[in-house]
């Protein structure tokens, strides 16, 4: 991508802004995409990249893909599927745990933390706001500090940057957002097939 800096509007109102991603994802029933993600961990300086697929519904569903996993959700359970070893893991979704669920990043982060409008930036033509988002007073989870680049139009997310507690730096890229195209409940249900070694953590 090609980023251009631009000065900050001065009509811009980050109030208005949260506010409008807000309705703007409430909105939406189906959402699928693809993504890069990237990590860069701060004890022993290696990077990582994985490119996969997200598809969510209502905003509680989701499936996850990459060629390291599959994660999907019903809203209910979870269920964590490697193939490299041909093991499903099952679990309740558990809210409020500190873990970091994919959908998250969309859905639930830009409403519980605290948003900064620090940059607008222009990027491949479009131009995007930059907030910075801080937990707000009472929440607790896995990221420390986040970046947002919302495209001014649309208010759709396109890129996320977030620090977890240890100082590792996260990325979230997401292409190619389709919010029309209607999701099937058997998306976000995960088929055991025979030959899978199944780990029920349930009980």
């Amino acid at each position: 991508m090609v980023a251009g800096l631009v000065s900050l509007s001065n009509g811009a109102d980050v109030k208005k802004i949260v506010q409008e991603i807000q309705k703007r994802y409430e909105g939406i029933e189906y959402l699928s995409a693809t993504f890069i993600q990237t990590e860069e961990f701060k004890l022993t300086g290696s990077r990582n990249e994985t490119r996969g697929n997200i598809y969510v519904k209502d905003g509680v569903q989701y499936r996850l893909e990459t060629d390291d996993q599959i994660i999907v959700t019903d809203g209910k359970s979870v269920w964590t599927y490697s193939p490299f070893n041909s093991q499903v893991l099952i679990d309740r979704v558990k809210e409020g745990d500190g873990s970091l669920l994919p959908r998250d990043l969309l859905f639930k982060y830009p409403r519980d933390y605290m948003a900064t409008l620090i940059d607008e930036q222009t990027i491949d033509g479009r131009r995007y706001y930059v907030l910075k988002l801080d937990p707000k007073e009472g929440v607790y989870g896995y990221i420390k500090t986040m970046k947002i680049w919302v495209d001014t139009k649309s208010y759709l997310i396109s890129n996320i940057e977030y620090e977890d507690f240890n100082e590792n730096i996260s990325g979230f890229e997401v292409q190619q957002v389709d919010t029309r195209t209607e999701l099937p409940d058997e998306l976000f249900r995960f088929e055991i097939k025979e030959g899978m070694e199944v780990v029920d953590l349930r009980m």
